[in-house]
Parts: C-alpha cells; structure tokens; sequence
C-alpha cells in the first residue's frame, strides 16, 4: 500500500476511534455497533505494529503508542480535544436531526 495513502488511513482510524469512544463514554450514545468499533480499533493496532516508521507520522500517534484496541475509555485527555468533540456533536447533530 502506498505510504500516502496508508498514513491516511491510520489518521482516519485513529479520529473514528477517539470520535466514537467521545460518543461512547461521554453522551452515553452509540452511532456504530461494538463490532465496528473493535474492528477499526485492531485495525489501528495491527497498522501501528506492522508500520512503525509511517505510524509515527499520525496524527495522534503519541497517544495511540501504548493503544492494544480493548477500550477507548483511557484515549479520555484525547477524545476531549475541540476537534474531536465538535466532530462528535456534529455527527450526534446530524443523525439524530428531525
């Protein structure tokens, strides 16, 4: 895969995980099952382990460094960032719209 393009990907990862654990554990809502979640979350740890050079070019690498996909209760100090909660109640907004 293309290191553009596999960067891409793990940014992408990384932000559905720390949008959905906000979800999640903040607004006490789900708008993926746990399926999808786990998925994308093993995904991520597969990428960073198999990928370690492009892996450190994320996004939020620092904060995924000791990330194994079991829960996304600990990524709190992240998925409280501004980018990520307006991310959250944007698509909260969107969904749940009348």
């Amino acid at each position: 895969m293309d290191e553009k393009i596999l960067l891409s990907l793990i940014n992408r990862r990384e932000r559905q995980i720390l949008v959905h654990s906000y979800i999640y554990y903040e607004m006490d809502k789900s708008l993926i099952s746990d399926d999808t979640w786990t998925k994308w979350a093993f995904e991520l740890s597969r990428l960073r382990d198999e990928h370690p050079d492009i892996y450190a070019l994320s996004e939020y690498a620092a904060i995924f460094r000791n990330f194994d996909g079991s829960t996304g209760f600990d990524l709190y100090s992240a998925y409280m960032r501004p980018e990520i909660v307006n991310k959250a109640l944007y698509l909260m907004r969107v969904t749940y719209r009348k």
